[in-house]
């Protein structure tokens, strides 16, 4: 492939058909599908998983920010990567752990849910996340220890599927992109009885895409399927499940840097990879509910999702960096592996008003549970690849593809967490309300080394709402969340878990009349009994020592606002400032604790409907914008300045149901690196400048 800017070919492909014919009747799409073009309104008041007491994102006392189906449709965000490289104060790094990690606030989130249930993404060798059977993305910055337990204090996120419609109807859509890139989706749901008290929907997507740089490919397919039965007037049970199956052709290394710190200036489309690289996922998620309104003003809602997982990789990359004098340095290393994960988690809870004292509150209970099983097997390459690598001259099909030799493991992981929790919602007086909350939480791991228990962990919540005016409020909020460590003691025990703390204050509001919501707010989290080695008993070969003296802090201040500002101008923006530090580290004191993380995050995007043509055409623009960001190598630094990218989307209907679309990515072609991982390897290029078209119709 040529470098820098590169058309992908554009060649006729079939589509399956079968993709209209999913054999479940048809039924009306949701409100938001069966519009004519794109529409995106102000974050919905109204109560999300994550802020299940609170009635509205404006009485939820911290920062939250719902990304639903029409703003992915609107901006072509197709995966989960894709939904959080447009989030406020979110920073994606690709290939961390052989997945893509999502940071905030400093801090890896690792606590994802499924419609409130606590599921397993964002591990080892997780699969990419598709979008088409999601119908909208909530993500709650800061801690969330009363729903989550156990994790970091940085976000969480949860993944609302697609509920079938009440009324017939269906959508479908065919894109074709850069770099060969063709996607298809479509649904189709509604009623299955005369009553319409049995409905269903199902969503399939396949996408066979290459990438900008040489060699790699994916071919990915998702089925999601879902049916609802109301049970009785008050009752209704869902029950769904989700299929994926992905085929890639991986690229591990990235690029390395010279030793001295310099980028190389290798081309966007350079591969250090070899072509027989191999990463494959087959994932089958199953989920049922239960919900139950009471006649009081009471409900019931009971979800459980259970995942079974695999995945296998085979690959060799370039790995070492390169002498600027000699140009030599990388050799290729490699290996095979294969991931079995399996997940069961459950949550259930109750809320509903109450009076106490002349005044209505408001009260939740609940509860859930979470086993994963986790193993790796390793494998070594026969013979070992391990001949140097030319990085300006690399051949990646000059390497024969080497046999596999027997798959070894050390055993499986096996973690439980469950916890209790509860949450009042008190009404102190007309402008003041009261959030109080605990969660007691049980973690318990266990490897072939060993096992690690946390009982009775308790984790308080609190915050306060003051209603300014009918249209502002401003509120405070204090939240616990621990994260177990499995070092140990002198004494032979394991360490205690880290402890962190959300601090969080700000303001939200609505301007134009309501049309558009806005929030400041101001953090300060900490994090304390971090594990050091223990200086009075140094490492004795493999064998090292632990204790409970680090701590880390990271502070900052964030603004979002997101609405209508007129009938034809719909706006998203979101700016987040964020310092990190160790405030006591044995060999990082004083240093920033996320290094890859900017300061400035700014998340820009607008979408106008043109007065002209009876109002057919669209033009959305949009900008990311970052400050710079460093990793450090031992006395080297590596760094990426500030930059700018600028996205743009042209839309037209070509009737009341059907659009097309024209989507520039990086229209400015910037070159820069989307992540720094060190001298040796896994230095990530931004992708290019890119485009797709795709042509949508509703029914």
């Amino acid at each position: 492939m040529a470098q820098g800017f590169r058309q992908g070919r554009w060649r006729p492909v079939a589509f399956a058909a079968a993709l209209a014919a999913l054999g479940v009747q048809a039924q009306e799409q949701e409100p938001a599908a069966t519009l004519p073009g794109v529409e995106v309104t102000a974050a919905p008041e109204v109560g999300t998983a994550l802020n299940r007491l609170t009635p509205t994102l404006r009485e939820t006392p911290q920062s939250l920010t719902v990304i639903d189906a029409g703003r992915m449709q609107e901006q072509n965000l197709r995966t989960l990567d894709d939904v959080m490289q447009q989030s406020p104060g979110v920073t994606v790094q690709p290939y961390q752990q052989l997945t893509t990690g999502y940071y905030a606030r400093g801090f890896k989130i690792d606590a994802f849910q499924q419609d409130g249930v606590p599921v397993l993404l964002g591990g080892t060798a997780s699969a990419p996340q598709d979008m088409a059977m999601y119908e909208r993305v909530e993500i709650l910055r800061g801690a969330a220890g009363l729903l989550a337990g156990a994790g970091n204090p940085s976000a969480t996120v949860n993944l609302v599927p697609r509920r079938p419609p009440r009324q017939f109807g269906g959508s479908a859509s065919l894109g074709a992109g850069s770099w060969n890139r063709y996607r298809a989706e479509a649904d189709v749901g509604g009623p299955l009885n005369a009553a319409g008290t049995l409905r269903g929907m199902v969503v399939a997507s396949h996408e066979d895409r290459d990438f900008f740089y040489d060699v790699a490919t994916q071919q990915s397919s998702n089925v999601y399927a879902i049916a609802e039965l109301d049970v009785a007037r008050a009752t209704t049970l869902s029950l769904g499940a989700h299929q994926q199956r992905i085929r890639s052709v991986t690229n591990m290394s990235g690029v390395p840097f010279y030793a001295n710190g310099q980028p190389l200036g290798l081309p966007r489309s350079a591969f250090l990879d070899v072509a027989w690289d191999r990463f494959d996922w087959d994932n089958t998620r199953v989920f049922a509910g239960l919900d139950h309104r009471f006649g009081n003003g009471w409900a019931f809602k009971l979800n459980a999702n259970h995942l079974s997982g695999d995945s296998t990789l085979k690959y060799a990359g370039a790995n070492g960096a390169v002498d600027p004098a000699t140009l030599a340095g990388p050799r290729l290393t490699g290996a095979a592996y294969a991931f079995d994960s399996a997940q069961s988690s459950i949550d259930g809870y109750a809320s509903g008003p109450f009076t106490l004292l002349g005044r209505q509150h408001e009260l939740m209970v609940g509860g859930n549970y979470q086993k994963t099983r986790f193993e790796q097997f390793q494998a070594s390459l026969t013979p070992a690849p391990n001949a140097p690598v030319d990085v300006f001259g690399w051949n990646p099909h000059g390497v024969p593809e080497p046999a596999t030799g027997a798959y070894g493991s050390r055993g499986p992981t096996r973690t439980t967490q469950s916890g209790l929790y509860a949450m009042g919602r008190f009404s102190l007086a007309d402008p003041l309300k009261l959030i109080v909350g605990a969660r007691v939480s049980r973690w318990e791991q266990g490897t072939a080394s060993g096992t690690s228990r946390i009982s009775g962990q308790f984790t308080p919540y609190g915050g306060v709402v003051y209603e300014l005016t009918p249209q502002w409020s401003a509120y405070a909020s204090y939240a616990q969340i621990f994260q177990p460590q499995t070092q140990r003691t002198w004494e032979g025990s394991v360490i205690d878990p880290i402890e962190g703390t959300n601090y969080e204050a700000g303001v939200k509001g609505e301007l134009a009349d309501g049309r558009l919501n806005v929030s400041l707010a101001v953090f300060r989290i900490r994090q304390t009994n971090r594990a050091q080695q223990d200086p009075g008993h140094p490492c004795a070969g493999a064998a090292c020592y632990y204790v409970n003296s680090g701590e880390a802090v990271s502070r900052g201040f964030e603004a979002e606002a997101t609405g209508r500002l007129t009938r034809d101008l719909s706006v998203q923006a979101g700016y987040t400032y964020n310092t990190t530090e160790y405030v006591r580290d044995a060999a990082l004191a004083g240093q920033p604790l996320a290094r890859f993380a900017p300061r400035h995050i700014l998340r820009l995007w607008a979408n106008y409907t043109l007065p002209i043509d009876e109002r057919r055409w669209t033009l959305g623009a949009g900008l990311q914008a970052q400050s710079d960001y460093s990793a450090v190598s031992g006395s080297v630094t590596q760094r990426q300045g500030g930059y700018g990218l600028v996205n743009l989307r042209l839309g037209y209907r070509l009737g009341r149901s059907t659009t097309v679309a024209l989507h520039i990515n990086n229209l400015l072609d910037r070159t820069y690196y989307q992540s720094l991982s060190g001298l040796s390897w896994n230095n990530r290029y931004g992708e290019p400048r890119s485009a797709m078209l795709t042509l949508r119709t509703t029914f």
